[in-house]
């Protein structure tokens, strides 16, 4: 009999301590995923408050970049008009292209939304390249009117 209430309580005793064992662990396990929780908020926070300054950079780029093609487009215009009508007619086209692709920039840049660091990273990349095409098309153009 004696052995039976020994038997019992050792096992009752086991069986305590892993419950109480289980218990902490989950307390353990709740309490580091908490803390991994509070620490991608803060690193998202983070991340977010760079990639606004970076769009607000980016942004401020490329406006300046457009205004210049404006620019320049304004100014081969007049060169244009004191040139002969040949020469002219010769441009008209080019110059209607390019304006149009440069209205066409700045509507993609002021229609941009925020979808995500990969799709940010992408618009940016595939803006770039189209701008420095553009500034390009822009600056052959009027290299060869000053020929």
């Amino acid at each position: 009999m004696i052995s039976r209430i020994l038997t019992f309580t050792v096992i009752g005793f086991i069986a305590g301590a892993i419950f109480i064992g289980c218990q902490n662990l989950g307390e353990k396990k709740l309490q580091a995923a908490t803390e991994t929780n509070e620490e991608i908020k803060t690193e998202s926070k983070a991340e977010q408050t760079s990639y606004s300054e970076d769009w607000e950079k980016f942004k401020k780029e490329s406006e300046e970049k457009i205004q210049i093609n404006e620019n320049r487009i304004a100014i081969f215009k007049e060169k244009m008009k004191k040139n002969g009508a040949k020469i002219k007619a010769a441009y008209n086209k080019e110059i209607s292209n390019l304006e149009e692709t440069n209205k066409e920039m700045k509507k993609t840049l002021n229609n941009y939304k925020n979808d995500g660091k990969n799709v940010w990273e992408d618009f940016k990349t595939g803006f770039n390249n189209a701008m420095d095409k553009l500034g390009k098309a822009v600056n052959d153009l009027t290299a060869d009117s000053d020929k």
